[in-house]
């Protein structure tokens, strides 16, 4: 007999050779058909968040805790055991103060299990409603110049089409846009044009709202710069966490140019990166790594007005410190939803102290903040103006004002309240540290009324001939000039296609011609040809089916994988638009070599029930393509909805639908244009 025993006391855990984690002594003798590990969680400790692909249970042993699995908790104590299928995330919490907990880790490996587990979480996962509103909220675009495809590929067009893919399925969904708030890089071009920071802000901000239209992005809620609302609430989420001391006041050397007389921070600052040595620094987050640094860390810093070498002189300003929130933070991020560049960055950043997050800096335009000088600080520097990543949570809020304005409720925490909303923000990597860090920092800090953000969808640069779009060198194509009411549709697809989604992406005029004329013109004949074997075989009306073969069988099932492809990959959580692309691309494949089966089927046995199902089928493909299609490029999904009698739209769903029979059925003869 062979006996194992579990730590009870906070003070066994001191004891010689106790480990947190082991095989119970038995284990090597039994040679169980199993694994199975003893863990031991200290008070208050909870177990990282993990899944995998084995079948486990856990058997508690001694001790209460609570067990968190695919965002349920439950509570569990002595003599309870839980099974966690599959892949679904899992932490075990004690939730004691003066006890151990202990468990059994059991665990095998049982594929059938596994692929049964895979494909209810692929189900679940598309048809994913709680009846709670997504607010879908992408980075505010800097009003310091207008927006480039670079721009539209990113968070601005894969939020627009997880908002019309949300719709589409009958849930409800909030896109909410602005511009930032008072960022330096707008004083700068301000400056450089004989402006007001208002005046170029706003006239900015005319010309974005133009590029978003010309790219069907469509808003709910828009925050513009000078908004009433905004101070107000800025100040308030200030004061607060001021009052509660999570805003502290520090006196540190700056960098500061004498010749300027000017402090060197954001915009007016150049140097390298500490981290990687990259010279696109404007602000508190390297634009390659996206790894935060101290303004006093850069390397060589030098104003980047006039080039003259950054001396150090004592400023006091307010910091909100982030590693006091370190538990809460690293919580909350290994819960959220996020993909695996992003998570890798998210544990970079972990691994090392957390950074103190800058609240005011000394500035000519944006929310005044008295900051008292001391110890050696210049006097004549306390008045600043809060710092625009402080920002990020104000103009939130104030996005969610408007929209409870909107709804006739009184106020964002009402709204919030009343709706419990969830929240999935889209940004590009080189905003990941503000993002993913800042910003939940200082709303968890500000108020729990809203959840973080569950879903964190983040993409890499899009390239122009290889370089970066830039504002500032106008090294760019403007999305005002590139999508007009003809090319709208097909650029988006384009942009989709070449998505910078985990890797940056190249868009060239060659590449986009291409896909405009050969993928694209390969849809348009297969449309065609659609149409005439319809308008020949069934007078232009949709037959009902009949007889099946194993053609029709597989055809079946290439659209039905389109189908249950975007209905899960288009939701938030996945973002994997790019993915459905390439779906509606394999099925117009398929659907190409369907055809020659129909038009045989159809000249060598008209009228039959397998000529009414080949024809029903290539039907039904048109509508799962316009399902699909329509959150990708909206103008194409609503003209093939309306071709096959649905004129308001393909309802999203995992399952395929027939077209109705005796509608009838007239496609357009061009749905693309060529490039110019």
């Amino acid at each position: 007999m062979i006996t194992s025993g579990v730590p009870r006391e906070v003070a066994d855990l001191a004891a010689e050779g106790f480990v947190r984690s082991a095989p119970p002594d038995w284990a090597a003798h039994a040679r169980p058909p199993f694994q199975v590990r003893r863990v031991t969680l200290r008070p208050g400790e909870v177990t990282a968040a993990h899944n995998h692909h084995d079948l486990e249970v856990w058997v508690v042993l001694d001790g209460e805790g609570e067990v968190g699995w695919d965002g349920l908790t439950r509570p569990l104590r002595a003599g309870d055991s839980v099974y966690l299928p599959p892949l679904a995330p899992h932490t075990l919490r004690n939730i004691a103060t003066d006890r151990p907990l202990s468990f059994f880790s059991i665990w095998w490996e049982d594929m059938a299990g596994f692929q049964q587990a895979h494909a209810e979480r692929q189900r679940a996962g598309a048809t994913r409603a709680d009846g709670r509103p997504v607010l879908l909220l992408p980075s505010f675009p800097t009003p310091n110049g207008e927006l480039h495809l670079g721009h539209i590929a990113g968070p601005f067009l894969t939020a627009d089409t997880c908002r019309r893919a949300l719709l589409a399925a009958g849930e409800q969904a909030k896109l909410l846009l602005g511009t930032v708030g008072h960022q330096s890089q707008v004083a700068a071009a301000a400056a450089a044009e004989g402006l007001s920071f208002y005046e170029l802000a706003e006239r900015n901000t005319d010309a974005i709202q133009e590029g978003l239209r010309a790219a069907r992005v469509e808003w709910d809620v828009f925050v513009r710069p000078s908004d009433q609302t905004y101070p107000g609430l800025a100040r308030e989420v200030f004061e607060r966490l001021l009052a509660d001391g999570a805003v502290v006041a520090r006196t540190e050397p700056t960098n500061h140019c004498a010749p300027c007389g000017r402090f060197l921070l954001e915009a007016f600052v150049a140097g390298r990166c500490p981290h990687c040595g990259s010279d696109q620094t404007a602000g508190i987050e390297c634009e390659v790594c996206a790894l935060p640094y101290h303004d006093r860390d850069l390397v060589d810093p030098s104003c980047a007005t006039c080039g003259a070498p950054a001396e150090q002189v004592p400023l006091t300003r307010y910091f909100l410190p982030l590693e006091p929130l370190r538990e809460r933070l690293t919580g909350y991020l290994r819960g959220a939803a996020m993909h695996s560049r992003l998570r890798g960055y998210v544990e970079r950043v972990i691994a090392h102290p957390l950074p103190d997050l800058p609240v005011s800096t000394p500035a000519d335009s944006g929310i005044p903040i008295r900051v008292e000088q001391v110890d050696g600080a210049d006097p004549a520097h306390a008045e600043q103006r809060m710092y625009s990543a402080f920002e990020l949570v104000a103009r939130f809020l104030v996005a969610l004002e408007h929209l409870a304005r909107q709804e006739g409720v009184d106020g964002w925490a009402a709204y919030a309240a009343a709706t419990s909303p969830r929240t999935a923000l889209f940004f590009g990597f080189d905003n990941a540290f503000l993002r993913a860090f800042a910003f939940p920092a200082v709303l968890g800090a500000f108020t729990d009324l809203v959840a973080l953000p569950d879903t964190l969808v983040c993409n890499e640069f899009y390239l122009l001939d290889g370089q970066k779009f830039s504002t500032g060198r106008k090294h760019a194509v403007w999305a005002r000039e590139a999508l007009t009411e003809d090319t709208a549709d097909q650029l988006r697809l384009y942009l989709t296609a070449t998505a910078p989604d985990v890797r940056r992406r190249d868009f060239t005029a060659e590449g986009y011609a291409r896909f405009s004329t050969g993928e694209l013109g390969r849809w348009q004949s297969w449309l065609d040809g659609v149409g005439s074997r319809v308008a020949e075989h069934f007078a232009g009306v949709a037959p009902e089916g009949g007889a099946w073969n194993a053609e029709a069988e597989r055809f079946y099932g290439h659209i039905a994988r389109l189908c249950a492809t975007a209905a899960l990959e288009l939701r938030p959580e996945r973002a994997g638009a790019r993915a459905v692309l390439a779906g509606l691309r394999e099925l117009v494949a398929r659907a190409e070599d369907f055809a020659e089966v129909s038009a045989d089927v159809q000249e060598a046995m008209p009228g039959t029930g397998l000529a009414r199902t080949c024809a029903a089928l290539e039907l039904m493909a048109v509508r799962a393509v316009a399902m699909a299609a329509a959150p990708l490029a909206p103008g194409l999904g609503a003209r093939l909805a309306t071709a096959v009698g649905e004129p308001d739209g393909v309802p999203l769903s995992a399952v395929p639908g027939w077209v109705a029979p005796g509608a009838a059925v007239k496609f357009e003869t061009r749905y693309f244009t060529a490039p110019r």
